[in-house]
């Protein structure tokens, strides 16, 4: 004989199971998508170290080694599904700093001598902090147009919005 409350007491079960699965499913993808951007993190304190960046000026194969770390984290990223808008989010969000750090790379290893008026002052070439803020003014400049305040604060961080308003 069919109980409505039978059916309701199951009904109710099954959405608690399914709500648990759906939930450790976004953890499970979302300590994925943080293991990927633990490695961004360490990355892109290593591509900001002097050492680096002149193994990466004077050796293709350093340039080509630290790409294949960037793209092997970018493949990571691939691997994770966007089920939900969440995790889709977080995904963009950290694929977006990997491909500005390969940006980054690749102007650094472009720049193989610095002869470059904007990176010499009073004589002395700048420091490598100097060069990076300009090159992330100049981005910051391209790709924010009007509302370059949110694009900085958005995409390039908080130190280069700092920058941008204390002004060239």
């Amino acid at each position: 004989m069919w109980d409505p409350r039978t059916s309701r007491s199951q009904s109710n079960s099954a959405t608690k199971i399914q709500s648990a699965y759906r939930a450790h499913a976004i953890r499970t993808l979302y300590k994925k998508i943080s293991a990927v951007s633990f490695e961004a993190d360490h990355l892109q304190r290593l591509i900001q170290r002097q050492e680096t960046v002149d193994a990466i000026r004077s050796n293709e194969r350093e340039k080509l080694r630290m790409n294949e770390a960037l793209m092997g984290l970018l493949l990571k990223l691939d691997s994770v599904p966007g089920v939900n808008p969440t995790v889709r989010e977080a995904r963009r969000k950290v694929s977006r700093r990997i491909v500005a750090l390969q940006e980054i790379l690749d102007a650094v290893s472009e720049a193989k001598t610095v002869y470059d008026d904007d990176c010499y002052e009073y004589g002395f070439v700048r420091s490598w902090d100097d060069v990076v803020a300009k090159m992330e003014e100049e981005v910051c400049r391209e790709r924010g147009g009007d509302e370059m305040e949110r694009f900085c604060a958005e995409h390039l961080g908080f130190r280069c919005l700092q920058r941008f308003l204390s002004g060239p």
